[in-house]
């Protein structure tokens, strides 16, 4: 809000139209008062998927000259200070300048308010601004021998994925690709991995988001759905944007595993693949050589796969078949 006690949309976050930040209707008795030049840096996610898609989204912003901070609103007031991951990347993005997050409302001498230049939905792709900031930071970034790549969801904690991914890793090895867990990197050995690839290939997911900031022209990028809906489409988007075409996006599902009560595929649910139709449209499109070297999970694969989803979950799940 403006001195004048003025609402500025400029300064929301917006996500596919729909605004995030909620409007000022009345002027608030500023805590405290802030001297000096300021940056908006936008609200602050601790969510690593919003994090990087909406609490970035005016890094480009960032390397302004003459600011003594840069300043961030809370998502919830739990949130006091960031994640070491997350502070890592003010680093590699060169920001100099100090940035806080503001629980309480101040008085900001000046406040420079930059626009939006990422999120999702819409503006996925990215401004030109947005872009040519993470190119620079790629370019910062030490080099690799090229590599192929299988981002992983294997080791991830969480709930949601893919049926017999181990299976996936193993036919991917055998094709000369590396297997990457992000989760167990940390976040400039996950940037070096993916500015390094030649080919990238995963399971839909966030980790598509730190990929996307290193991607350019020369990259093979594919996504394996893991759900039938649309959540992959702004990480597609940003990607497109980067590298100047759309990701190959293979649909080789065959049915969804959800929790009683859910009637479609959401974060929480688990993709059954065709093994046979996975393994023609990664060949198909240049990202294997021999889909007849590609191995089906066995019953074994299946029993631990399965036996390992259901653990993650407090009620067995409801397998749907996807009709084709």
């Amino acid at each position: 809000m403006t001195a004048a006690g003025q609402d500025v949309l400029h300064a929301s976050t917006w996500r596919g139209g729909i605004r995030m930040t909620r409007p000022v209707d009345a002027a608030r008795e500023p805590a405290d008062f802030l001297p000096g030049r300021h940056l908006w840096g936008g609200l602050y996610y601790g969510h690593f998927g919003h994090f990087m898609t909406e609490t970035m989204a005016r890094c480009w912003a960032f390397d302004h000259p003459g600011i003594d901070s840069v300043l961030f609103v809370p998502k919830h007031d739990k949130l006091s200070a960031f994640q070491s991951y997350q502070a890592k990347f003010w680093s590699l993005l060169g920001l100099t300048a100090k940035e806080r997050i503001v629980q309480k409302p101040i008085m900001v001498e000046e406040l420079l308010v930059p626009g939006q230049g990422f999120g999702l939905g819409r503006i996925a792709e990215g401004t030109p601004e947005f872009r040519a900031t993470m190119t620079r930071m790629a370019q910062a970034l030490p080099s690799d021998p090229p590599r192929k790549i299988y981002v992983s969801r294997t080791r991830f904690n969480g709930r949601g994925g893919v049926l017999y991914e181990k299976t996936i890793e193993r036919n991917m090895m055998d094709q000369g690709y590396t297997i990457m867990h992000p989760e167990k990197m940390d976040l400039q050995e996950q940037l070096r991995f993916y500015k390094s690839a030649t080919h990238i290939v995963g399971v839909d997911s966030s980790a598509f988001h730190i990929a996307g900031m290193v991607a350019e022209p020369s990259k093979k990028i594919a996504f394996i759905l893991r759900r039938d809906n649309k959540a992959h489409e702004s990480i597609a988007a940003q990607i497109s944007g980067m590298i100047g075409r759309d990701p190959v996006i293979i649909d080789a599902l065959a049915a969804n595993w959800v929790e009683k009560g859910a009637t479609s595929s959401n974060h929480l649910s688990w993709g059954e693949l065709d093994h046979a139709s996975l393994a023609r449209g990664l060949q198909d499109h240049g990202f294997i050589d021999d889909k007849d070297r590609w191995k089906a999970p066995s019953d074994q694969d299946r029993t631990e796969s399965l036996t390992w989803v259901r653990s993650k979950h407090a009620d067995d799940l409801v397998r749907i078949p996807l009709e084709r």
